[in-house]
């Protein structure tokens, strides 16, 4: 069964809203760190507001890291979109906790579940 691992910006004081994160430094350690999540990621699992995120910005960046990023399939939980522009993605259909369910038994790779 497919893990599910939950990464998420937030303050030492508990602030994971992005328009309060944006003194974060970014330094090796976190750079490691996501290099290694992201080669043991086989998908990602998006709300709608991460995924529009993520999608206005990713697309247009480059590196080896965005590619691999860019690249991974992306499950995307949202009852308002409509369609997803950012490739590879699919809209989860139906109740969420089934969803998720579904996608864990449907393959081994490690999935990452970004949130904001």
């Amino acid at each position: 069964m497919r893990k599910l691992i939950v990464t998420e910006f937030i303050s030492v004081d508990g602030i994971a809203e992005v328009e309060k994160l944006l003194g974060v430094t970014w330094n090796d350690e976190m750079q490691r760190f996501k290099e290694d999540e992201l080669a043991d990621s086989g998908a990602m699992l998006l709300g709608r507001t991460t995924y529009e995120i993520f999608a206005g910005s990713w697309p247009e960046e480059t590196g080896d890291f965005a590619e691999r990023f860019n690249a991974l399939p992306k499950y995307v939980a949202s009852t308002s979109l409509k369609g997803l522009d950012w490739k590879p993605a699919e809209l989860l259909k139906g109740a969420l906790p089934d969803a998720i369910r579904e996608l864990k038994q449907a393959a081994a790779a490690t999935s990452m579940c970004m949130a904001a």
